[in-house]
């Protein structure tokens, strides 16, 4: 028996992965007046979603230890792809942030980090009534 089962597992990879996303959308609003910026997305919605479904990314081996890849097995694996936002007419100093929509993601980002955070605690205070009740 695990205590923290898959559904654990992909909670805590998904607060992981929000909380980068949060990183590059503030990196994007941060220079929204820096010419020449292209905005980029950490896209992972799908990889996550194939990982749940138990399609997890091809996994690496080492022949040497000084080899390095992807850390972690199962859901650990679920990195992500930071890719540049698409733009269309682009302003004279060729900047692509869209201070809106930068904003919708944040908050939507946010929101979703937020969501993950409270089942996770409610795991928790599960754990914690059971352990306490002796069940």
């Amino acid at each position: 028996m695990t205590i923290f089962d898959r559904t654990m597992q992909l909670l805590e990879r998904s607060l992981d992965l929000r909380g980068a996303r949060q990183q590059v959308i503030a990196a994007n609003i941060a220079n929204e007046e820096t010419p020449k910026y292209r905005a980029t997305d950490l896209n992972f919605g799908q990889a996550l979603a194939d990982a749940q479904r138990g399609k997890l990314p091809i996994a690496l081996v080492s022949t040497d230890r000084h080899h390095f890849g992807p850390k972690g097995t199962g859901f650990q694996q679920v990195t992500g792809r930071l890719e540049e936002v698409p733009a269309g007419d682009l302003p004279l100093d060729a900047n692509t942030v869209n201070i809106e929509l930068e904003m919708a993601k944040m908050s939507d980002n946010a929101q979703q980090y937020n969501t993950a955070a409270t089942i996770i605690g409610m795991r928790f205070r599960q754990l914690l009534s059971a352990i306490r009740e002796g069940r």
